[in-house]
């Protein structure tokens, strides 16, 4: 359906909304992997991540909500190295900035967004898909790491935060001196509806908004 315009300055209607996010080449030193090129590396150089939002902030300063029809990951490249690593991959989009050496260590613990053992809300979480990719020596040039377990999960919640925050969050296992580690570039897709709320219900979205922020 096209957009219509309203009495905002804003358009509700049919968007599609995407972010990239750059690939990761880098080889390891004794210190771990390296912040490079929009990635950021923790943990001594074992725990990788790229950070992004969407700017909401037009929606809200009309006062429109965004519904949530689709969220993916385009991911279709593959993932090599070298040396006996092992990655657990987060791909997440949450309406409040997100700690990534908090949320890999209680998902590590087989915890998830509003489980007793997590920070965040069920509800904060729009998706998270999760990958523990494990080395394949089929080819003499290099590693190539393959799913051996995947899931998702998230609530699609409408949103009226000011920024929507995106996370590629890798965890790199059996990290040694000298390994290389080729992360594919990437990109999010959002498909959503901008819908004009009731003021009431529209109200009680932004209070939702601010205890989430403030929790924890």
């Amino acid at each position: 359906m096209p957009s219509e315009k309203t009495s905002t300055r804003a358009m509700t209607g049919k968007r599609i909304l995407n972010i990239p996010v750059g690939n990761y080449n880098q080889l390891s030193t004794a210190d771990g992997f390296p912040s490079a090129n929009g990635w950021t590396a923790l943990n001594s150089g074992t725990l990788l991540y790229a950070e992004n939002y969407f700017d909401l902030s037009g929606y809200e300063l009309d006062d429109l909500t965004l519904v949530p029809e689709f969220l993916q990951l385009q991911d279709g490249l593959p993932y090599l190295g070298t040396g006996p690593l092992a990655l657990d991959v987060y791909d997440v989009v949450s309406q409040e900035r997100l700690d990534p050496i908090d949320f890999v260590t209680y998902a590590l613990s087989g915890s998830y967004p509003g489980s007793p053992g997590s920070t965040e809300d069920w509800t904060q979480i729009l998706m998270c898909n999760t990958r523990f990719m494990t080395p394949q020596s089929d080819f003499a040039f290099a590693t190539l790491f393959l799913p051996a377990t995947s899931g998702s999960f998230g609530s699609s919640e409408p949103t009226a935060v000011q920024k929507l925050w995106v996370y590629r969050i890798v965890q790199v296992r059996g990290v040694a001196d000298a390994q290389t580690l080729n992360i594919p570039a990437s990109r999010f897709v959002l498909g959503a509806e901008i819908i004009k709320e009731g003021d009431l219900e529209y109200m009680m979205r932004l209070k939702r908004s601010y205890e989430l922020s403030t929790q924890g």
